[in-house]
């Protein structure tokens, strides 16, 4: 819901787009701790990425 609402799409895309990311499939991966970030954190990793890719 975070990446939905800072970046004004529907939940939906917003879904789509985080499970087609790295940071994805880092926060299935307990090896690097991801899950331990705070949201905040995540966001900013997911908006970083999505903007390297686009």
């Amino acid at each position: 819901m975070l990446l939905s609402d800072t970046l004004k799409i529907s939940p939906e895309r917003a879904l789509d787009l985080y499970y087609g990311t790295k940071v994805y499939e880092q926060m299935t991966d307990p090896k690097y701790g991801l899950q331990l970030m705070s949201d905040d954190y995540i966001l900013e990793e997911l908006i970083e990425e999505l903007r390297e890719t686009q």
